[in-house]
C-alpha cells in the first residue's frame, strides 16, 4: 500500500480545521498508509521573532525533526502556509531525498493575498510570500484549489472543494407545518452572516401583511459579535415573536431544532469582506447533507441558477424580501410530496457532490 503523509502548520490548533483534518485523513486512509505530521513553531525569543521578520529571514519551525520523520513517503498532502526560505528549502530536501514523491499542497482560499495579508501588520509576511512563492513550482507537483483556477504560481491544479463526511449527519425529520414557513441560521454570529437583512425583511412584510396567510420564524442558533446587534433590532421592530435567538447548540438538541424548521440560512453578508464569488462553506455542506433547502445572499459553488431547493438572493446590502421567501416555500411544497421527499433529495445531491468521497476523489486519482 502506498504511503503518504498529511502536513500541516499547527493545524489542530483550531477545532475547525482540527474538524476537516480528520475527515480527510479518514477518507484518504480507505486508500493509503497515512501518517499525520505537525510542523511546529517553537518558542522563541523577542529578538528572534523581530529578526524572522525580514523579508530574506525565515519563520523558525522543526523542518528538520520532521524531514527525519519521513520514511519512504509515496506522496505528501499539505494544508498551505506562509512561504519563506526555510518553507522552500524543506520541499527542495524532500524532493532531493525523495524525488519520486509526489507533493500536493491545498491552498483553501484563493486568490488569499487581501484575506492573510490586508492587515499593516501582515506586510513582512506578505514580502516573504512574493519573494518565495514563484519558486515552489520546483518542488510542488500540485496545488488543489477550490476554485476553476487550472494553475497557481506555474503550478498545475487540482480542482475540488470543501467536503463533510455526511454519515456523522443526521437528516431532518418531521413535516411541513400549514400557515408557517420556519427559518433557521446556525452560526457564530458575525458581520459577514448578515442577518439583518432578513430581520429588515420580516419588519416590512409584517407591516405589509397584517394577516398574511404564512407566519415566517427565525431560528437563529449560536453567539458571536453580531448577535446583540441583531437581537436589538428585534427588539426596536417588535418581532420578538417571530425571531427567537439560542444560545450555541450541537447535537440532538440542534438536531430537534432542525426538524421544526424548513429552510436553512447561509451567509448574507459576504459582500462587506468584498467578496463577490462562490462561497464553500462548510455550514452550507452540513445543511445539504440533512436535507434542508437553502435561502442565501451570496453564490455557494456548488450550486447553480437551476437548483431547485436553494434561492440566491443578491449579494449586497438589499433587503430579504418576505413574499419573495413565502414563493420560495410554497415552490418548494410543489415540487416533492412531502417534507421527507425533499430531504431525501436534498441529501442524495450532498453526496454526489460534497461528501468526502467525491472531494476528494480527484486528488486519490491523481495519487494513483
Amino acid at each position: 500500500m502506498r504511503k503518504g503523509y498529511y502536513i500541516h502548520f499547527q493545524g489542530r490548533e483550531s477545532i475547525g480545521v482540527s474538524k476537516k483534518i480528520d475527515m480527510q485523513m479518514e477518507e484518504l486512509r480507505k486508500y493509503y498508509d497515512m501518517r499525520e505530521l505537525e510542523i511546529r513553531t517553537p518558542d522563541r525569543s523577542l529578538p528572534e521573532r523581530i529578526f524572522g521578520l525580514l523579508p530574506i529571514m525565515s519563520i523558525r519551525r522543526n523542518y528538520d525533526e520532521a524531514l527525519e520523520q519521513l520514511d519512504d513517503p509515496d506522496f505528501l498532502y499539505v494544508r498551505r502556509t506562509v512561504a519563506d526560505r526555510a518553507y522552500l528549502r524543506f520541499w527542495k530536501k524532500v524532493k532531493e531525498r525523495y524525488p519520486d514523491c509526489k507533493i500536493v499542497i491545498e491552498i483553501f482560499s484563493y486568490p488569499y493575498d487581501k484575506d492573510d495579508f490586508g492587515k499593516w501588520n501582515a506586510w513582512p509576511f506578505y514580502l516573504k510570500e512574493l519573494l518565495y512563492r514563484p519558486k515552489l513550482r520546483r518542488y510542488v507537483d500540485r496545488f488543489v484549489t477550490y476554485t476553476e483556477d487550472e494553475e497557481i504560481f506555474g503550478v498545475p491544479t487540482i480542482r475540488s472543494t470543501n467536503g463533510i463526511n455526511i454519515d456523522r449527519i443526521r437528516r431532518i425529520r418531521g413535516e411541513f407545518q400549514e400557515g408557517s414557513i420556519r427559518l433557521i441560521g446556525v452560526a457564530f454570529m458575525q458581520r459577514h452572516h448578515g442577518y439583518e437583512r432578513l430581520i429588515e425583511g420580516l419588519r416590512q412584510y409584517y407591516q405589509r401583511h397584517q394577516q398574511p396567510e404564512y407566519q415566517i420564524y427565525m431560528h437563529l442558533v449560536g453567539d458571536g459579535p453580531e448577535k446583540p446587534f441583531y437581537q436589538e433590532l428585534v427588539q426596536r421592530y417588535g418581532l420578538e415573536n417571530f425571531v427567537k435567538f439560542y444560545p450555541t447548540m450541537s447535537g440532538q438538541e440542534l438536531d430537534d431544532l432542525y426538524d421544526q424548521c424548513d429552510i436553512a440560512l447561509a451567509s448574507f453578508g459576504m459582500y462587506k469582506a468584498g467578496f463577490h464569488g462562490k462561497m464553500s462553506a462548510l455550514k452550507t455542506r452540513e445543511c445539504l447533507a440533512k436535507g434542508m433547502p437553502l435561502l442565501t445572499g451570496c453564490a455557494i459553488d456548488v450550486l447553480d441558477e437551476t437548483y431547485p431547493y436553494a434561492r440566491l438572493f443578491p449579494n449586497n446590502g438589499s433587503v430579504v424580501d418576505g413574499d419573495e421567501i413565502v414563493a420560495f416555500y410554497q415552490k418548494l411544497r410543489l415540487l416533492t410530496v412531502d417534507k421527507q421527499e425533499m430531504a431525501d433529495r436534498i441529501r442524495s445531491f450532498a453526496v454526489a457532490h460534497v461528501s468526502m468521497e467525491a472531494v476528494m476523489k480527484p486528488i486519490i486519482e491523481y495519487v494513483k
